[in-house]
């Protein structure tokens, strides 16, 4: 679980956006005049295969190099003041080093601005519940979304082919998001247009969290796509929960292999718009509590195991809403 980090650009040269980089700019507000002292968007460059997992000084403009400068990854996190990151734990923190500062610090929009595999495990939330890992949330974590830009592939991955770093059987063994936000907060998480695979959990929500999943792609994780649990609150929309208990290597079998499970006697929930579950040898949808906390509207479910166990609630057209 190693930290990771993001870097800014514009090094005292004229930069030439795309048409989709200047949109996504001024929607995050990073060029905007107004204030957002609460609320701070960053840009994580991407990366590539070649070179070698681990390099972080490339051909300038190369492998993800969004700005430029030659480096990527963890040479990003900490170059300069320029809320551009090569890592995602280290956009998600407060920024060390140059950075020191400019990072989210769990509290605004990360955006992946390349094509990149990260090769990373996040939590997101509140401090003091992993004591081992002191750097892991903040005392008051705020609204926090991590997307890619449209049309950018951003595959969060277990499995790290040659990673230097040997760290494939750990993050295997553990969940690839940890979302833990005290009971009665009002802050959402989103993940938006994501690949999440080949983790043992792929998306972990637990106490008060609140979570949308937004066209992401959770594939190939051992036991669980999305597990939720005590009185979190999960909205899937527009993605794929496939394959859970099928990942090669397998490391150990799968237990339970749902793709979406609701879990507990506290009244976790789930709402799910426009998705499919399939492939999934355990549930492609489980929820042990005895009321329908599940609601469903334009669901397939194919091929699990067993597609539908527990109550869930198939919501009318018209009001999808309860």
């Amino acid at each position: 679980m190693k930290g990771s980090k993001l870097k800014s650009r514009s090094k005292g040269r004229i930069l030439v956006f795309s048409l989709t980089a200047a949109a996504l700019l001024c929607g995050t507000g990073y060029v905007s005049s107004v204030n957002v002292s609460a609320n701070h968007p960053v840009l994580v460059e991407g990366n590539c295969d070649s070179p070698v997992p681990g390099t972080t000084l490339v051909s300038p403009g190369t492998c993800g190099d969004f700005d430029g400068d030659g480096r990527i990854g963890t040479a990003e996190d900490t170059d300069g003041a320029d809320r551009i990151f090569g890592t995602l734990n280290a956009a998600l923190g407060p920024g060390t080093g140059a950075a020191a500062g400019t990072g989210a610090n769990f509290n605004g929009t990360i955006t992946i601005v390349a094509n990149g595999r990260f090769a990373e495990q996040l939590y997101i939330g509140q401090s003091g519940f992993f004591p081992g890992f002191p750097q892991y949330g903040t005392a008051s974590p705020g609204n926090v979304t991590i997307e890619a830009a449209p049309g950018v592939h951003a595959e969060i991955n277990a499995v790290l082919q040659g990673d230097p770093t040997g760290g494939n059987t750990a993050r295997q063994a553990s969940w690839g998001f940890y979302i833990l936000y005290p009971q009665g907060t009002a802050s959402v998480v989103t993940l938006r247009n994501l690949d999440i695979r080949n983790f043992e959990e792929g998306v972990t929500v637990v106490l008060g969290s609140k979570l949308m999943i937004d066209n992401c792609r959770i594939e190939n994780n051992r036991d669980y796509g999305v597990q939720v649990r005590d009185l979190a609150q999960v909205v899937i929309k527009n993605s794929t929960i496939n394959n859970t208990g099928r990942r090669i290597p397998v490391s150990g079998p799968a237990s339970p292999g749902h793709g979406l499970s609701v879990e507990g006697a506290n009244n976790a929930q789930a709402r799910v718009y426009d998705s499919v579950f399939s492939n999934n040898v355990g549930a492609g949808i489980f929820n042990d509590h005895p009321a329908a906390n599940v609601s469903l509207f334009k669901v397939a479910t194919y091929f699990n195991g067993t597609d539908i166990q527990g109550a869930v609630t198939i919501a009318p057209d018209h009001n999808y809403a309860k």
